[in-house]
């Protein structure tokens, strides 16, 4: 069975958490998929509790 390691991160922006930026997002995108990493799923305006609301990406690639 195959196994999965996860990543998580928050884009936020300085013209507000509700812009997304789509050339930070393209860089962060193909950084990523540089390293193994596949874009799973992609909540905008996560309310995280206060810890740095933002736009929620969650990555995952198979452990090695």
């Amino acid at each position: 069975m195959a196994k999965f390691e996860y990543r998580t991160e928050v884009l936020t922006s300085v013209v507000g958490r509700d812009k997304l930026r789509i050339d930070e997002l393209d860089g962060l995108l193909r950084k990523f998929g540089d390293e193994g990493w596949e874009l799973v799923t992609m909540e905008l305006d996560a309310n995280l509790q206060g810890s740095r609301d933002g736009h929620l990406l969650v990555f995952k690639r198979p452990k090695s």
